[in-house]
């Protein structure tokens, strides 16, 4: 729970690259690495968390850098979403961790295990053929964590330009 609330934060740091060696570490002594569900879990809440945004905002500039990035998200690639979108937002940000966190908790109830290491998000369930149900569970609930929290707390649209100038006059 804890790590895959945290692991965003490692990518903001530029450090997440450093997992494969525990990925490569937990091939070697179990056969299976227990760290890139809980990373999946963490990229595709963003995602959501991104994805929350662009349906939420009216915002053309806002929305038509939050659809494809959040997409990104689930291919396995956050920096766009955390970068462009949820860290502007910082409480879009916190929201996707927390979606990330509950995923991660799902995989570890699980003891959800990747047969190798490799590409998160949508794709990884290629490394879990093994316990495929539990894998798209995990992310079901980083999704709709990430995806709610946002929708309700996360985001508040912000007003057309025309009526900010309206309003203000």
């Amino acid at each position: 729970f804890i790590m895959g609330g945290l692991y965003s934060a490692t990518v903001v740091a530029g450090v997440h690259h450093m997992y494969t060696v525990i990925d490569v570490a937990q091939l070697g002594l179990y056969g299976k690495t227990y760290w890139l569900p809980l990373a999946s879990a963490a990229n595709i809440a963003q995602g959501a968390a991104a994805l929350a945004v662009a349906l939420k905002t009216k915002n053309q500039k806002t929305k038509s850098m939050a659809v494809p990035s959040a997409m990104s998200c689930f291919m396995g690639i956050t920096e766009p979403a955390i970068f462009g979108v949820n860290l502007r937002h910082i409480k879009v940000f916190i929201c996707g961790s927390i979606g990330g966190a509950c995923g991660a908790l799902m995989t570890s109830i699980f003891h959800l295990g990747a047969t190798a290491t490799g590409v998160t998000g949508i794709f990884a369930i290629l490394l879990h053929l093994n316990q495929p149900v539990q894998y798209i569970v995990s992310m079901l609930v980083a999704m709709g964590v990430a995806f709610l929290l946002t929708w309700i707390f996360g985001y508040k649209a912000e007003k057309p330009a025309a009526a900010k100038t309206a309003s203000n006059a």
